[in-house]
């Protein structure tokens, strides 16, 4: 079941219908407030408030753009808003390099390639990067969005998308060479 189907059934009042997206999507936003926070407790508050959100504002979901763009926008708005409230003096943004075994029993893609040293190092310039880059790079390389996709999400042009990706990857290899 498609997840517009899903949507449809919601909106005829199958009240169980909303449990199936969220148990479809769930793992993806739990991972992107994972790694915006460091803290799995955090992460679980942050997932539920970006589900609520959906929640409340699924009627005014068109289906002009995909679900899950849509559900990333929001995902990414509510972890850049976290962010924003969070961040503590002398820090940049998340505690990503404590969060290495925090996974909670899901699977890091990245931790079956790379070693826990370079995993730390790669957290820790990824905690580094100014959100507008980070956010590109959470969207297109961690959750695979398309370029399209991420500037649906984010409300850019496929081209600034590109563009911050370019520059994200440059700033990355940079910080990571220099250590």
């Amino acid at each position: 079941m498609s997840d517009g189907e899903i949507i449809c059934r919601m909106r005829a009042g199958d009240t169980g219908a909303f449990a199936d997206l969220v148990r479809r999507h769930q793992d993806r936003v739990y991972g992107m407030a994972l790694r915006t926070t460091g803290q799995p407790e955090d992460a679980e508050d942050l997932a539920q408030e970006v589900f609520l959100s959906v929640f409340r504002g699924l009627e005014g979901f068109k289906g002009d753009a995909q679900f899950t763009t849509w559900l990333y926008r929001i995902a990414w708005n509510r972890c850049a808003d976290w962010l924003r409230r969070n961040r503590k003096p002398g820090r940049r943004t998340t505690q990503l390099e404590e969060a290495d075994d925090l996974v909670d029993g899901r699977t890091d893609p990245a931790a079956e390639v790379i070693g826990e040293e370079d995993r730390r190092r790669l957290r820790g310039a990824l905690d580094g990067l100014d959100d507008r880059y980070r956010s590109v790079v959470e969207l297109s390389c961690i959750q695979s969005l398309s370029y399209a996709e991420v500037g649906a999400a984010l409300g850019l042009p496929v081209k600034t998308v590109e563009t911050r990706l370019y520059r994200a990857r440059k700033l990355l290899r940079e910080q990571l060479s220099s250590e």
